[in-house]
């Protein structure tokens, strides 16, 4: 297989979207499955308009996002394609609707998927990360699609305005929807991590709703939140949130991160994801240092079990880069050294990313999740 990676930041959205793609044709030739991820700035029908004036056969999926990475660092605007050719299947779905029935959603996109008689491969889901239950909509796809197949993705979103934003694929674009891109016949290895760690005693999750956490510890949740991290006001809230999530331990001792977002009148807490009542987590902190060594941990999981691969796939969160700042190109220099300095790198910065655990997707926060992928030998 061959794989052509372009990026292109035209102020015009057919232009950058054309420009893109043909870059990445020049390497690539012409595809079976193009991946688009472009930023809040353009009008994103033009753009799938100018992508598709150039691979008008090929299929595609895409999202709009915080911001597009490339082997140069991160574009706050601009258009990346990473468009793969080869020997294998692919298939593609959009499917609305998220905020009123997530798991409806997940499982209308498996059996559209599984019509086409997919027997394995590797799941990209790119559902909205501002509307519905994802996690939700990931048990639905799960549900039907079963363990045979590998899961990987990341919420779409925008420049942090949480306003609006887009999933699309070859045949339409919308919003409050999920866009799926099957593929098999790829030989993929997929890695993920995060760099934070627990500190103190475990803490108990004993209301909520949602993504509204409404008691810790049997207490108002900013009170009991508060009173862990020293905090003696709510405009504190902001800087350490960032820095002390909370995380939840799964059946391997690894920890799922759920991103705390703003206080309520009342004292609750608004999450980034859902966050289960009478979960018991832990409050987390990191360094900086821990947060890079993380990302290379998930590159070297992902390329040990793709060695030698033609491209490679990011979904990272759009909070490292807000606590990272100039020291989130240490986080692109160390993944481009472990997967390999001229393998094509295309990603995006999310609002939540889906990785898996046995082939059982999960949805993420805070967390970076690495594919690489070459051709499946006959």
């Amino acid at each position: 297989m061959t794989a052509g990676v372009s990026f292109n930041n035209h102020n015009d959205s057919f232009s950058a979207g054309r420009w893109a793609s043909q870059g990445a044709e020049s390497a690539s030739g012409p595809p079976v499955l193009t991946l688009v991820f472009t930023t809040d700035s353009y009008d994103q029908e033009q753009v799938l308009f100018g992508v598709k004036s150039v691979f008008p056969r090929s299929l595609i999926a895409g999202f709009c996002c915080g911001g597009v990475i490339t082997a140069a660092g991160v574009h706050t605007q601009g258009v990346g394609v990473l468009s793969l050719s080869g020997n294998f299947r692919a298939t593609t779905t959009l499917q609305k609707g998220l905020a009123h029935d997530a798991f409806k959603v997940g499982q209308k996109a498996a059996l559209t998927l599984l019509e086409k008689n997919f027997k394995r491969g590797t799941i990209m889901a790119m559902p909205d990360g501002f509307q519905g239950n994802v996690p939700e909509m990931l048990r639905g796809l799960y549900n039907q699609m079963g363990p045979n197949f590998q899961y990987i993705g990341g919420g779409a979103g925008d420049n942090l305005k949480f306003f609006k934003t887009y999933q699309f694929t070859e045949q339409e674009i919308s919003q409050d929807a999920v866009a799926v891109a099957l593929v098999e016949g790829l030989h993929m290895g997929i890695g993920f991590g995060h760099g934070w760690v627990p500190v103190g005693s475990p803490l108990v999750i004993t209301k909520a709703r949602g993504k509204t956490v409404y008691e810790i510890d049997g207490f108002p949740a900013f009170a009991a939140y508060s009173r862990r991290l020293g905090l003696t006001s709510r405009e504190q809230f902001g800087t350490k949130a960032m820095m002390h999530p909370i995380g939840f331990p799964n059946i391997r001792g690894q920890y799922v991160i759920r991103d705390p977002l703003s206080v309520n009148e009342d004292g609750s807490i608004n999450f980034v994801t859902e966050v289960p009542s009478q979960a018991v987590g832990s409050i987390m902190d990191c360094t900086l240092e821990g947060l890079v060594e993380a990302a290379g941990h998930a590159a070297q999981q992902a390329v040990s079990a793709a060695p030698k691969p033609a491209f490679m796939l990011l979904f990272d969160c759009i909070s490292r880069i807000m606590l990272m700042g100039d020291r989130f190109q240490e986080e692109i220099q160390v993944l481009r050294e472990t997967v390999g300095p001229d393998v094509p790198l295309l990603g995006a910065l999310t609002f939540g990313e889906i990785g898996s655990h046995d082939n059982v997707p999960i949805f993420h926060n805070k967390t970076t999740v690495v594919a690489v992928g070459k051709e499946t030998l006959p």
